[in-house]
């Protein structure tokens, strides 16, 4: 058994753990391919040039040379907060930290 991908015009819309026999079975077994828990698919993950990508977390952020997701701007370096991604206005926002 092994490890495989549905993929849909470039994007993983599948996961299974299958045989190559049930691949070879699929409607587009050509759509199917197998993956490696060193560099796994994720549903809505992207496939380019052989390589899987994580899924975008949000819809402003792009992606950098290496095929890493970028928010629009940097990610704070204030050491007191928490922060997270705030999608509609597309800036950082302290979380307390609850002790």
């Amino acid at each position: 058994m092994a490890n495989y991908a549905q993929v849909k015009n470039g994007v993983v819309v599948d996961i299974v753990l299958a045989d190559q026999e049930w691949v070879s079975l699929q409607e587009e077994p050509t759509e199917w391919v197998e993956y490696s828990d060193d560099a796994p698919a994720r549903i809505n993950g992207d496939y380019i040039d052989g390589l899987f990508y994580t899924p975008r977390p949000y819809p402003s952020w792009t992606r950098d040379e290496d095929g890493d997701w970028m928010p629009p701007t940097w990610y704070p370096t204030e050491v007191y907060h928490d922060w997270q991604w705030d999608e509609e206005t597309l800036s950082w926002t302290a979380v307390q930290i609850i002790q």
